[in-house]
């Protein structure tokens, strides 16, 4: 593999980390900071988070209320890292969390990070079982 492309993918692999920790350690500010401001989030599910957050604020507002909704509980763990070298890294994710009605739920899903000049322009989230996230969500 060429080093600058092997350069590019694990720059792109430590952008997405730093914000996996940020969630991890609920730093919002870390988190919005590696996005750009106009960076949008498809959160592929027709549940209530469900559609296109278009730019930061509306990306934050959809995180919190994830956590929110979770009282904390919510925890995307990365599995697997798979980046092209080009800007782009999709990442094997379980996510889990519990509703405080005791509603629980751990799936896997797709997060495809598209990035440019360090931060995240866009995220695609692909769901695994979508009855069972929008019943969670519900």
């Amino acid at each position: 593999m060429n080093t600058m492309i092997t350069s590019q993918a694990e720059a792109d692999i430590a952008a997405v980390q730093k914000g996996f920790a940020a969630v991890r350690d609920r730093d919002i500010a870390a988190f919005a900071d590696g996005f750009h401001a106009d960076a949008t989030w498809n959160h592929r599910n027709p549940d209530r988070l469900g559609g296109v957050h278009d730019g930061i604020e509306a990306v934050v507002a959809f995180l919190l209320e994830s956590i929110e909704l979770t009282a904390g509980t919510l925890a995307p763990v990365p599995t697997r890292y798979l980046p092209d070298g080009e800007g782009h890294v999709a990442v094997v994710t379980q996510i889990s969390g519990e509703r405080p009605d005791g509603r629980t739920f751990s799936d896997t899903q797709i997060l495809y990070f598209t990035l440019e000049d360090g931060k995240v322009r866009s995220v695609d989230q692909y769901i695994g079982d979508p009855p069972a996230v929008t019943a969670f969500w519900a």
